[in-house]
C-alpha cells in the first residue's frame, strides 16, 4: 500500500474508533466538549514545545521565519479570495461569511499536525507550528467578523474572550440583529500560541526543557494525534447533515478546500523556488479540511450553523482520499 494511504488509513480507523464510541454512547456531547478543550489547551501544546526542541542553526532560524512570512502572505491573499468565491457561490447573506470562513481556515490543531506527522515526521512540526501563528491570530479576530456578517443572533456560550458587543457581556443570548464581536486581547491569547511563542523563543535562545518536565510534555504531545483522530470520529458520527449534503455550493467550497487551493498555492510556491518543507507545510495544511471551530464560531456569532456543520463533515470526510492523494501527486509521499 502506498506509504501516504496507509498512514490515512491508519487515521481513519482513529476516526472509526471515536465513530463507533459516540454510537455507543461511550462519548457524550459533554465529554466531546471536554476533551477537545483538553486537547487545544494541553496535549497540543506540549506537543508543540516538544517540537521546537530544536538545536538553534541561523538556517533553521531563517527557515522558520521564512515560514511565518510565507502563511502570512497565503492568509493575507486566501481571505480576500475566500470572500469573492463566496460571492460568486450567491450564497445568501446569512450564509456567506460561513462559506468565507470555511475557504480560510483549515483544521490545523485537529488534523494539520497530527497529518504532517504522519507524512513527514515529527521534524516537521517545528515548521507546522510557526505555520500555525497567523491561523490562531486571524481566525479569532478576522474569522469572527466574517461569520458575525451574517447578522443572525448571537447564540449563548461564545468563546471566552471573545465578546458580542451588545454590551451584554460574553455568552448572552441577544434578538434581532447580532452586532460585530468586540474583540478582547484574550480572544488572541490561547494556549496554542503561548506555547508556539515560549518554544520558539526556547529555540532562539538554546534553552532546553529538562526531565521530567520533558518526558511530560513528550508523553502528553503524544496523545494528540490518537485523541484528535477519536474526536473528530465522535463529531462526525453525531453531525446532522440532512438537507446540507444536497446543496451543491458545500460541494464546490470542499472541491476548493482540498484540491484547488493547495494546488493553486503549490504551483505559486514552486514557481517561487520553495522546496522541502517551506513547500511541504504550508500546501498540506491548506490540504487540510474545514476548521473543526467553524461550526462552533457559526453557532456561536449567527453563522450559518448547519450549512457550517455540513461543510466540516464533507471536507474531512473527502480528505481521508485527498490528502493521500495530494500527497502523492506533489510531493512523492
Amino acid at each position: 500500500m502506498n506509504p501516504a494511504l496507509l498512514k490515512s488509513a491508519t487515521l481513519v480507523l482513529m476516526m472509526s474508533a471515536g465513530f463507533l464510541a459516540w454510537r455507543l454512547r461511550v462519548l457524550t456531547t459533554e465529554a466531546v466538549r471536554a476533551l477537545s478543550r483538553f486537547l487545544v489547551d494541553f496535549t497540543l501544546p506540549a506537543l508543540i514545545i516538544v517540537s521546537m526542541q530544536r538545536p538553534f542553526s541561523p538556517e533553521l532560524r531563517d527557515e522558520a521565519f521564512l515560514t511565518l512570512g510565507i502563511s502570512s502572505a497565503v492568509y493575507a491573499v486566501s481571505i480576500p479570495v475566500a470572500l469573492l468565491l463566496a460571492r460568486l457561490l450567491g450564497a445568501p447573506r446569512s450564509s456567506r461569511g460561513t462559506y468565507a470562513f470555511a475557504a480560510s481556515f483549515s483544521n490545523v490543531a485537529f488534523m494539520g499536525f497530527p497529518v504532517m506527522e504522519a507524512l513527514f515526521g515529527r521534524e516537521s512540526l517545528f515548521a507546522v507550528s510557526v505555520n500555525n501563528i497567523p491561523f490562531q491570530v486571524l481566525a479569532f479576530s478576522a474569522g469572527i467578523v466574517m461569520i458575525a456578517s451574517g447578522h443572525g443572533p448571537a447564540r449563548s456560550g461564545a468563546e471566552p474572550g471573545v465578546e458580542p458587543s451588545s454590551g451584554s457581556g460574553a455568552g448572552t443570548a441577544t434578538r434581532g440583529t447580532a452586532a460585530a464581536p468586540r474583540l478582547t486581547l484574550r480572544s488572541l491569547v490561547n494556549p496554542a500560541i503561548v506555547a508556539t511563542l515560549v518554544g520558539f523563543g526556547f529555540f532562539l535562545f538554546s534553552v532546553r526543557v529538562g526531565e521530567p518536565l520533558y518526558g511530560a510534555l513528550e508523553a502528553l504531545g503524544s496523545v494528540t494525534t490518537p485523541l484528535s483522530m477519536v474526536l473528530i470520529g465522535a463529531m462526525l458520527a453525531r453531525a446532522k447533515l440532512g438537507r446540507t449534503l444536497g446543496e451543491w455550493r458545500v460541494w464546490v467550497l470542499a472541491a476548493w478546500r482540498l484540491f484547488l487551493h493547495p494546488v493553486v498555492l503549490w504551483l505559486g510556491l514552486r514557481a517561487l523556488g520553495a522546496e522541502g518543507m517551506i513547500l511541504a507545510v504550508p500546501v498540506v495544511v491548506a490540504a487540510m479540511p474545514v476548521a473543526a471551530n467553524t461550526s462552533i464560531l457559526a453557532e456561536v456569532y449567527g453563522g450559518d450553523s448547519e450549512t457550517a456543520s455540513g461543510l466540516v463533515f464533507l471536507s474531512t470526510v473527502l480528505s481521508t482520499l485527498s490528502i493521500p492523494l495530494l500527497a502523492r501527486a506533489l510531493f512523492g509521499a
